[in-house]
């Protein structure tokens, strides 16, 4: 009984193989074609582990006859059977035509992302998704197949089987998923191409596939998924050994591999096109095709630091407030550093860290000098071919042709001040190789924000520019001796420098970043700049000189800002103990501060006679509504120049004639036509801002209020209670040292 049962079942092992329509209809039992029309109708996630092995087990004919027709069938399932599916995408990337599936996946990716109605259809593929070619006759659907000596299946259940995974679900992760596999092909077919011109077949993937990347949600797992493909591709290794296909433990072992999710490590096929082994020689590769490759790999990379930096979906953790937090832990309320605290130990931040480090790690492998790419900018900004006449091809010929993202290079250049800055207890010396100098990269920043109109309006980026100008400008004022100031003199640069971050400080929705430019720009103004570029920086604000802006300055923002211009003279002239400490780190003792007669010299600007007849005498009046605006817009430079004032009459009463000055600074004497005039002209505004006083406060107790309902809170008229108690307070400290006329 026990020898008979040995045939039977040996036997329905046989049948039970046969009914399988993978392996019945396998070649030579059918042609290449007609099976992969079966397995159109027939493949799903359940027999896919089955076609992996059949694709394993041979010597690679049947991954290179139908390997790169299998995509379209494959990359679906990767909604359900994303392992099994991407087993079977890499075996096709491993023994396939690495020519003929390279090009299916540029395609793949050149499609991905996008709506349908944007993908032209082409009528030959418009039945059964697969293309017809040029001296092919038109494919024709056989409809359901009956296999001789297999049971008819009902049509309802080869669609049940089709629409397994094909039913509704989370697209935006499908695409990531199909990116993610196709990158990783990418990284495989590459390397098994040998030809005189592997660049050709780069400049048409890596295109293709920075295009589908942006039309994704460029989120960490895929920007890390390209740059571990750039990394493979850049990075020479040693061959692998050669296939062995031998018995039966092949199938058992990628099967085993498979369920437990393991990479499958056979050893890639040789490229069937390459004519001989003499092929494969570098000294067959064209001269300069090395270098092509590198700059295109390089290029790529740089699009994928800007294009995630400035469009990604992923929160991304802060990174001046992180510096300031580290440097100046007293330039940051505690409440600040709490949540800065939080954000940090966040798993999303974690992730972004570690990407951050991983651009910089990618940097090094893909030999990317960012010092001098930035010492380059210019140069590579306006360069042109080698000729005017230079014929147009349609691949680069040459490394010169294939020109960088600027705006990557810079963010690049960021990312890798930033963690050398964060990583250390303790700024030390520049490290050692190509030096860069300040100069260099205020142009590079200069000539990128006033171009890049996405730049100026992406959160992170600006967050990473600022963390750039913080080494630059805190620092080394924090740790001189740490970090030396590499000094720039040169006004306008300094001038352009300074644009900028006024730009972000009036205008940037982010109030985290409106603070960190502002205190950047004030250890820029009061520590890095000669006294007459203080004086002019100083001069523009309060001459509302919004021409020279990077944007338009808003009639709302106008006060503001010279509230703060007059509150960083009023630091020069007199500078508190910390200030003057801040000064002597880096500024000569010859150049600290500023002398009492820039008070004279901009005596018109800080007390200006029209702009002082110009303010009406309080009034409900509702047609007064647009002067009630101007008002509110200009009263925080009321409110400073008030206080201003307050510093001026106070000094001139304790020291006479030495009113003051700025840690060693020499200071003018004080004359009728000097601050004497100063003091008269701040007593007519004294005595105009008093009425306003008396008129909002009267308003006020009387219940004249409104309720805004945004972060301003109560209002009366437009101004708010804030600023009326603080006119309220800095009127009656200026009268208490400036008496009235009425009192001299």
């Amino acid at each position: 009984m026990e020898s008979a049962q040995g045939p039977i079942s040996n036997e329905a092992t046989a049948v039970k193989q046969v009914e399988d329509p993978l392996i019945a209809a396998l070649p030579p039992n059918t042609d290449y074609i007609t099976y992969l029309t079966i397995l159109e109708y027939q493949l799903t996630p359940q027999n896919l582990p089955t076609l992996n092995r059949l694709l394993q087990d041979d010597d690679g004919t049947l991954a290179a006859e139908i390997g790169w027709d299998l995509l379209k069938l494959i990359l679906p399932i990767l909604r359900v059977k994303s392992g099994e599916a991407g087993e079977c995408l890499d075996i096709i990337a491993r023994r396939g035509n690495p020519r003929e599936v390279i090009i299916r996946v540029a395609e793949e990716l050149e499609t991905l992302g996008q709506d349908e109605s944007d993908i032209e259809a082409d009528p030959a593929e418009a039945k059964d998704g697969l293309p017809t070619f040029a001296g092919e006759a038109p494919r024709v659907h056989l409809g359901d197949i009956t296999l001789k000596g297999m049971p008819e299946s009902t049509k309802s259940e080869s669609q049940a089987q089709h629409t397994e995974y094909d039913e509704d679900g989370p697209d935006g992760v499908v695409e990531e998923l199909k990116l993610q596999a196709l990158l990783r092909m990418l990284g495989l077919l590459h390397p098994r191409i040998k030809t005189q011109h592997p660049s050709r077949f780069l400049a048409t993937s890596l295109p293709a596939a920075l295009g589908a990347y942006r039309r994704l949600s460029m989120n960490t797992e895929s920007t890390s998924a390209f740059l571990g493909t750039l990394t493979k591709l850049a990075t020479k290794k040693r061959p692998a050994l050669p296939p062995r296909v031998s018995t039966s433990n092949v199938l058992s072992r990628t099967s085993t591999n498979a369920s437990a999710g393991a990479e499958v490590v056979s050893a890639p096929l040789p490229d069937p096109e390459s004519k001989t082994e003499k092929d494969t020689a570098s000294q067959a590769v064209a001269s300069n095709e090395a270098a092509i490759n590198e700059r295109l790999i390089q290029a790529v990379f740089l699009e994928i630091i800007e294009e995630y930096t400035a469009t990604s979906c992923d929160p991304q953790p802060p990174l001046t407030a992180r510096l300031r937090a580290k440097f100046e832990p007293n330039s940051i309320t505690s409440t600040r550093r709490s949540q800065l605290d939080t954000l940090t130990a966040n798993e999303q931040a974690k992730r972004a860290d570690s990407l951050r480090r991983r651009f910089v790690t990618t940097a090094q492998d893909l030999k990317v000098d960012t010092s001098t790419a930035i010492r380059q900018l210019d140069q590579a900004f306006l360069e042109q071919p080698e000729t005017e006449t230079e014929e147009v091809n349609e691949y680069p010929t040459s490394p010169s042709q294939i020109p960088f993202s600027t705006t990557g290079v810079l963010l690049a250049y960021c990312a890798h001040q930033y963690l050398q800055a964060i990583s250390q207890q303790t700024p030390g010396p520049e490290p050692a190789g190509p030096k860069i100098n300040n100069k260099q990269i205020l142009e590079a920043i200069d000539q990128q924000y006033e171009t890049d109109t996405r730049l100026r309006q992406s959160t992170p980026a600006i967050d990473s520019i600022l963390s750039l100008l913080y080494t630059i400008f805190c620092i080394p004022v924090v740790y001189p001796a740490g970090r030396p100031s590499s000094s720039v003199e040169n006004e306008t640069l300094l001038l352009a420098t300074y644009n900028i971050l006024q730009d972000i400080f009036t205008s940037c929705p982010d109030a985290d970043l409106r603070d960190n430019a502002y205190h950047i720009a004030t250890h820029l103004l009061h520590a890095h700049c000669q006294r007459a570029t203080r004086v002019k920086i100083i001069k523009g604000i309060l001459e509302a000189d919004v021409a020279a802006a990077v944007s338009p300055i808003h009639e709302a923002q106008a006060g503001n800002l010279k509230s703060i211009a007059v509150d960083w003279l009023k630091d020069e002239i007199y500078p508190t103990q910390a200030m003057q400490t801040t000064m002597s780190r880096i500024r000569d003792q010859s150049d600290r501060g500023l002398p009492l007669s820039t008070l004279v010299e901009l005596g018109d600007l800080l007390f200006p006679a029209k702009q002082i007849e110009r303010i009406p005498v309080a009034s409900p009046d509702p047609a007064q509504e647009q002067t009630m605006e101007l008002f509110a817009a200009e009263l925080p430079f009321y409110i400073s120049s008030l206080n201003l004032l307050c510093l001026v009459a106070k000094n001139q009463e304790e020291d006479g004639t030495d009113a003051g000055g700025a840690g060693g600074a020499s200071t003018a004497p004080t004359t009728d036509t000097g601050v004497d005039i100063v003091l008269v002209r701040g007593e007519v505004m004294l005595a105009k801002l008093e009425e306003w006083k008396e008129y909002l406060v009267n308003r006020m107790s009387k219940g004249k209020t409104a309720d805004t309902g945004e972060e301003g809170g109560i209002e009366v008229d437009g101004v708010s209670l804030p600023d009326i108690f603080a006119l309220e307070d800095a009127v009656g400290r200026a009268r208490e040292v400036l008496p009235s006329e009425s009192q001299s």
